[in-house]
């Protein structure tokens, strides 16, 4: 599987050894993928591309540039604060 399309925050299924187990996507790796496990007894920490076995994406809308999009027409109150 390509590694391209998976970020940080998505929840794949991983096969190591034999061994098959959900973990989210931490981050990313030269050689793969830093994961954290799902379900308890696992230690791996660290999946490679062959490992993956099934890949699901974070799903929501996208978030606008800021953390709140503010309508440039809305009036502020920072000037009735200030008194």
């Amino acid at each position: 599987m390509r590694l391209d399309s998976i970020t940080p925050g998505d929840i794949v299924r991983v096969s190591i050894r034999g061994r098959v187990f959900h973990a989210v996507v931490r981050g990313s790796d030269p050689g793969g993928l830093q994961i954290e496990p799902i379900e308890r007894g696992i230690t791996q920490r660290h999946a490679k591309a062959r490992d993956i076995v099934e890949h699901w994406s974070k799903g929501g809308r996208p978030r606008a540039a800021g953390a709140r999009a503010v309508n440039p027409e809305q009036r502020s109150l920072d000037d009735l604060l200030d008194r």
